[in-house]
């Protein structure tokens, strides 16, 4: 893939992650993981591995509405063909105040399809 192909597959992928996180239910954000070997870490909490604790992860959260609005997202393509994205951005759950949030992804493609391997999520607190 070009450099450009790339960035789109990131920039959609990453639009469609958020659609789905914040309208949709959580078990089609847990669709989007590897299924055995698809992992996500959550500020620092044990990681998820496979779409069954990563489907206990999504549900365990206990905001009702949630709202991502991205600030920037960085993709490059990694050595092996799979695609790493780093965003930064604000997250808005319920009532609360707006907060800080980074987040990386690591996808891989199979069957015309990507989906994330590696997931990291971190809470940025100042201070």
């Amino acid at each position: 893939m070009t450099e450009e192909q790339v960035k789109d597959v990131g920039k959609a992928f990453i639009h469609h992650y958020y659609h789905t996180f914040d309208t949709g239910s959580r078990e089609n954000v847990a669709a989007l993981y590897e299924p055995s070997v698809g992992r996500m870490d959550f500020n620092g909490a044990k990681t998820a591995v496979g779409i069954a604790e990563i489907t206990e992860r999504l549900r365990s959260y206990t905001f009702t509405t949630i709202t991502h609005t991205v600030s920037t997202m960085d993709v490059q393509q990694t050595y092996d063909g799979g695609i790493l994205i780093v965003v930064t951005g604000m997250l808005r759950a319920d009532n609360d105040q707006p907060m800080q949030f980074t987040e990386t992804f690591l996808l891989k493609g199979a069957n015309n399809s990507w989906f994330v391997v590696n997931n990291f999520f971190r809470l940025v607190f100042h201070g």
